[in-house]
């Protein structure tokens, strides 16, 4: 069963509840990562991209990504086993929010002004 951070179905603003579920720095890097990915990637790939996260909030922030499920974790059976992160349906809708904050940076943060 799907578990929200406790009071989300309380939260009445649509906006507040998605910052409460992908709200945090880390979060939306790591959709980023794994939009921009266009596949899977590895922890290890992850954490590289990701410089200066720990390795310990890049785990804690896929286990929130994965409950709340906007990234899909698949483990593939080699020896040791290869975990991989990919979005699912969910997280690719994120796209538009990806782009649409991209375009806000480029508008009003660019070293021209």
């Amino acid at each position: 069963m799907l578990e929200y951070p406790i009071a989300l179905e309380s939260i009445p603003c649509p906006v507040e509840k998605t910052v409460a579920l992908i709200g945090s720095k880390w979060s939306i890097l790591i959709v980023r990562e794994l939009f921009n990915e266009k596949g899977s990637l590895r922890f290890s790939e992850l954490f590289r991209r990701l410089q200066p996260i720990s390795s310990r909030t890049l785990s804690k922030k896929l286990k929130e990504l994965t409950k709340y499920e906007v990234v899909e974790k698949t483990i593939k059976p080699t020896t040791p086993p290869s975990t991989y992160y990919s979005l699912n349906e969910k997280g690719k809708d994120l796209a538009s929010v990806l782009r649409a904050m991209a375009k806000w940076s480029l508008k009003w943060h660019t070293t021209s002004q």
